[in-house]
């Protein structure tokens, strides 16, 4: 009974009023997002008129214009607070939302995508330096972990509502999904104006003198950092293999009856929601943060061969692989998380957060964007050899987080001894 306890306890949520402010924003946030996400492209083709070649060029070209916004705003945020960043990235996401009633053709598709992606972008980043501020000292990847654990649930509530959506296949129906995911940003946005200002990490005037103003960008210039952004956003490739390949993977490889695509990613998502916050509990600082990432990327190799040999499985031979993987991806999946957040906060500047939040989310991404050719490429193509060779990349990047740590703690040894 000891762990439901724990679990209990952890998925309680945050004492701090301002923590629970911005959990709350987050998860009325997600659920527009899970119904967009579930239903968004579907929308454009069914009920705007694109093609879907036109809605992936719009959607990929719009995304790619949001690359770098997070580092900027993360800054601003930094300099003015990150309250009123965060609720403008927010507003600049309903508007782009609600705009979407008007895209009929590529182009405006394109603009109205990115004042989404930089919207977006000034969200994750100006959130992270939020995180900084409201987290007790060294617990920003506990609350940030809770967050994702709350943001899993709106998600899943998003995806239930797109599916009554989908089965109406109606242009209102369409038109509710923009208008609901539009009022879900208004309302996130509101929510959060209801919390203090949070003054800033650096203020702005700090900036004044020549010699500080060289050294603002301090996350572009921190090599640590950066290496620490390039593997995690290799590492974050898996949160793309159970969607879109294993979807594909089990209808087109698989004789698993098809249902199995969808009870098999809503039971990962529950997975995830109550052990996301508990794996956070054995995290005491960066070094334990980068064993969880060296350990869970042979846990995907775990994971992903029994998902790959299900192709020669009868259905529920095939079914019993498929739910074994998934189970022990959704371990690996928490820990890699888990590390992730602690070491992208504890190997930051306290008084640029969100900078450095924004350079992670730079990275990532990245990732985002060609994920989804690589692992459909490398998982559904290449069969059994690319299951397991996408494996191997993940784990040799959760072992290179773990190797910029210790190459990071041994420099901040070295300048501790220095001053000493």
């Amino acid at each position: 009974m000891r762990p439901l306890v724990n679990i209990r306890t952890a998925l309680r949520g945050p004492r701090d009023s301002r923590q629970r402010l911005l959990a709350l924003s987050t998860v009325v946030n997600t659920i527009g997002m899970g119904i967009f996400l579930s239903a968004g492209t579907i929308f454009l083709i069914r009920s705007a008129g694109l093609s879907p070649t036109e809605a992936g060029i719009g959607l990929t070209a719009g995304s790619l214009c949001g690359f770098g916004a997070g580092v900027l705003i993360g800054d601003w945020a930094d300099r003015r607070g990150s309250r009123e960043v965060v609720i403008g990235s927010m507003l600049l996401e309903a508007v782009a939302s609600i705009s979407l009633l008007f895209v009929h053709s590529l182009w405006p598709l394109i603009v109205v995508a990115a004042a989404a992606a930089v919207g977006r972008a000034g969200t994750g980043g100006a959130r992270g330096a939020m995180i900084g501020v409201l987290a007790e000292e060294g617990k920003g990847a506990r609350l940030r972990s809770y967050l994702r654990s709350v943001t899993n649930v709106g998600l899943a509530i998003g995806t239930i509502g797109a599916a009554v959506v989908l089965a109406f296949d109606t242009r209102p129906a369409y038109v509710a999904v923009v208008l609901t995911d539009t009022i879900t940003f208004l309302i996130a946005a509101a929510i959060l104006a209801r919390l203090p200002h949070i003054p800033p990490t650096r203020p702005s005037g700090q900036d004044s003198d020549t010699a500080t103003t060289e050294r603002r960008w301090v996350a572009l210039r921190d090599a640590p950092y950066l290496a620490l952004t390039a593997a995690s956003s290799v590492a974050s490739v898996q949160y793309f293999v159970l969607v879109p390949a294993l979807p594909v993977w089990i209808v087109e490889h698989t004789e698993a009856p098809r249902w199995t695509a969808a009870i098999v990613l809503f039971f990962e998502s529950i997975l995830v929601t109550v052990a996301q916050v508990p794996a956070t509990r054995s995290l005491d600082g960066p070094r334990s943060a980068g064993r969880l990432l060296a350990l869970s990327g042979p846990l995907f190799l775990v994971a992903w061969i029994p998902i790959a040999l299900a192709e020669d499985a009868a259905a529920w031979g095939a079914l019993a692989l498929l739910t074994f993987g998934v189970v022990v991806h959704a371990s690996a999946e928490v820990w890699q998380a888990a590390g992730t957040f602690e070491l992208s906060f504890a190997l930051a500047k306290p008084e640029a957060q969100g900078q450095y939040q924004g350079v992670m989310g730079l990275g990532h991404g990245l990732a985002e964007a060609v994920a989804p050719i690589v692992v459909i490429s490398m998982c559904v193509n290449w069969g059994k050899a690319g299951w397991i060779s996408l494996a191997l990349l993940v784990t040799a990047a959760g072992f290179a987080c773990a190797f910029v740590e210790r190459l990071w703690a041994r420099a901040q040894g070295a300048v501790a001894a220095a001053k000493a």
